[in-house]
């Protein structure tokens, strides 16, 4: 039977309008410990109730909805198995586990901060200038950096592994967060040492990850602004990752000069951020993006791949390459300080 006119489009339209019932209830599992209680094989409904102390009830509307997402599968009657996908990254003990990014950054702060997009659209003066007040409290502030740190791991140890830093000394990380990538690079560089710059609170909590990863001696953090604060000096590689998307054109212009006076002759610049299509709408997720960082920045910009490559070389970036980095999500991009 034909669908009637227009029904694509609703239904279209309806999963966008509906879209949050679906991540209540992954942060709702990821609460319980649904999929790592399940790591072990499958179970029965009210079993897995019990024994992660939900009400009976309630629990089965949740697995009914985790099902329906795809991210339990069904094993005979009334057993419940992790989807594939939910068994490598959302399973508490999985190597690639990413549930506390979800649980700890997106649930507890980016999702209840969203509706201040909407006012930054409207030029309400509602722009959340408190969003980062949880660094005030050092439990929060850690448990959300570590949280970031769990969701960049995989971006950057692909980073890491695809760009060859033999040739360089030392990492300036810029607004390195949990010192994530500034980690894989160290390890995968026996020759390279790193300095991680961001708010002296979150400096902190990235001196403690630096020494759980055995690293303290080659990774130094410290407390700074990367747009108008000074910078360590010694470094000949610069790292931006997710930077640039917080702030507008003349802002990423202003960065990438002072980048670009800052590096020695032969120096390299690695930009990591989401990024749009030129010619075509999208990535989806990093126009989503985009937007939602307006919670965040009511100064971020929806950056172009083709526009950061031209600011790069506009700096004065030579050898300037763009890529896809993150399937559908971020770009990386690459340049270098001539010699001479």
């Amino acid at each position: 039977m034909a669908a009637e006119p227009g029904e694509e489009g609703i239904r279209a339209i309806s999963s966008i309008a509906y879209g949050f019932m679906g991540s209540q209830a992954l942060y709702s599992a990821l609460e319980l410990g649904v999929f790592t209680a399940l790591s072990a094989g499958p179970r029965g409904g009210d079993d897995l109730a019990a024994g992660l102390g939900a009400a009976p009830g309630p629990f089965r509307a949740l697995l009914a909805a985790l099902e329906a997402l795809g991210l339990l599968e069904r094993e005979g009657e009334g057993l419940y198995r992790n989807a594939e996908a939910a068994g490598t990254y959302l399973d508490g003990a999985s190597r690639r586990y990413i549930g506390d990014y979800y649980l700890r950054q997106v649930a507890a702060l980016l999702y209840p901060s969203a509706p201040a997009a909407r006012a930054a659209v409207r030029g309400a003066d509602a722009a959340p200038a408190d969003y980062f007040a949880f660094l005030d409290e050092p439990a929060r502030a850690e448990e959300f950096i570590r949280g970031q740190h769990n969701g960049s791991a995989g971006p950057a140890y692909l980073l890491a592994k695809r760009l060859d830093l033999s040739g360089s000394a030392r990492l300036l990380d810029l607004g390195g967060g949990s010192g994530v990538f500034a980690i894989e690079m160290v390890r995968r560089n026996p020759g390279l040492s790193a300095v991680v710059v961001d708010h002296p609170k979150v400096a902190a909590v990235a001196e403690k990850i630096v020494a759980e990863a055995g690293l303290s001696d080659r990774i130094a953090c410290a407390g700074g602004d990367a747009l108008e604060g000074e910078w360590p000096p010694g470094g000949d590689v610069i790292l931006l990752s997710y930077v640039i998307s917080s702030y507008g054109e003349e802002a990423r212009a202003s960065l990438l000069a002072r980048a670009f006076a800052y590096l020695p002759s032969g120096g390299r610049l690695i930009v990591h951020d989401f990024a749009l299509h030129g010619d075509r709408p999208g990535p989806r997720t990093s126009a989503l993006w985009f937007f939602a960082n307006l919670a965040i920045s009511d100064a971020t910009h929806p950056h172009t791949a083709p526009g950061i490559a031209a600011a790069l070389a506009h700096a004065g970036f030579a050898s300037v390459t763009a890529a896809p980095h993150i399937p559908d999500v971020t770009h990386l991009f690459t340049g270098r300080k001539e010699e001479g």
